[in-house]
């Protein structure tokens, strides 16, 4: 049994050692290794506008829509025929029958003649005492009444003539010509297309970062433009919607040359944040917030393909950028993501493609 130990104590021991001169013989980390570059993704400060726009459909509307009525009835003798036609501010529309109307101011204008004499052949014999107070006060309250019939005889003439409003593009028309119709009753659909109005709905999400409409271009993508056109805001909705709780939001866009565009159509909206020189914006992802209560970007250096740790001093956030106030200059390189695994100095690869 003693024999036996001692065998494999001895075996024991030539492994161990065998072990130790094995370790003892592997080759030393190489300082190439860590060398090697570490491939990253770069962002540039303001050149990413991707994530600072979005896209909605938007549609086009007038101004206003409105239902033309005449404020008295008669028998339709001129209409708007073309559906589509736009009709210059102050030109005729629509007219009924005057004849009828004319009769009225003609017969107002004699009454109006009559109380006149009337009350003049009265005046003398009030001031004889022969007319007594109450009868020339009748004569001339009749006086009055008829000049009231004869105003009033002028606005109906005036009434028996539709006229636009504005510029007006005729959509629809609501009857046919030579047709009888009451007052009040539409009879020519009109749209102010003075300008033209684009609405896109919001998402709450959104709105909530919208502290001034001025911090956003907005802009229509239109077939043939390249750079879009420019729209004016206008108004919002206060209320968000009850089923897709989005809210209204409402564009100007005035008449394009050579683009054809009708209320009802849909556009391309694209909205984006407005970066000024003095404002400089980056990813969130860009950002390095290792260092409690201290944040840190890393700043790519193309001559000597390394990277170096910056402390920058953050403003607000709008969505997935946010504000550098200080620290970075306009154009530089940053890396977006993976920060735990960079050091001061250390030789990177810029991401190309998969």
């Amino acid at each position: 049994m003693k024999a036996y130990f001692v065998k494999t104590t001895g075996t024991l021991t030539l492994l161990l050692v065998l072990s130790l001169g094995l370790t003892g013989c592997s080759k030393a980390p190489d300082d190439t290794d860590q060398q090697t570059p570490v491939t990253v993704r770069l962002v540039t400060v303001n050149g990413d506008a991707q994530h600072s726009s979005r896209s909605f459909v938007g549609r086009v509307d007038a101004v206003s829509t409105v239902d033309l009525a005449f404020q008295v009835g008669g028998r339709v003798t001129e209409l708007a025929v073309q559906q589509g036609q736009v009709v210059p501010a102050g030109e005729l529309l629509a007219a009924l029958d005057p004849a009828d109307y004319q009769l009225a101011l003609q017969q107002a204008r004699v009454q109006l003649e009559q109380a006149q004499r009337d009350l003049e052949r009265a005046r003398p014999l009030r001031e004889q005492g022969i007319l007594t107070p109450s009868d020339f006060e009748q004569l001339q309250t009749s006086y009055d009444l008829a000049k009231v019939a004869l105003d009033n005889a002028r606005r109906n003439v005036e009434h028996a003539r539709l006229e636009a409003p504005f510029d007006a593009l005729i959509t629809r028309r609501l009857i046919e010509r030579y047709s009888t119709v009451a007052a009040g009753t539409p009879v020519l659909r009109v749209q102010n297309i003075s300008e033209l109005r684009v609405h896109i709905n919001v998402p709450e999400q959104l709105m909530r970062l919208v502290n001034d409409s001025a911090d956003y271009r907005v802009s229509v993508r239109l077939p043939g433009l390249d750079d879009g056109v420019v729209l004016q805001y206008r108004e919002h909705a206060t209320e968000a919607d009850a089923i897709t709780q989005t809210y209204r939001v409402s564009f100007a866009l005035q008449p394009v040359a050579g683009v054809n565009l009708l209320p009802g159509m849909t556009v391309n909206v694209v909205t984006e944040r407005s970066l000024q020189q003095s404002s400089l914006s980056v990813p969130l992802s860009a950002i390095d917030t290792g260092t409690p209560e201290q944040f840190y970007v890393w700043r790519y250096l193309e001559d000597s393909q390394t990277v170096e740790r910056v402390q920058v001093e953050l403003g607000q956030i709008h969505g997935q950028q946010v504000d550098i106030l200080s620290g970075v200059q306009y154009g530089d390189q940053l890396v977006s993501a993976g920060h735990v695994h960079l050091q001061q100095g250390q030789r990177v690869r810029p991401f190309q493609a998969y």
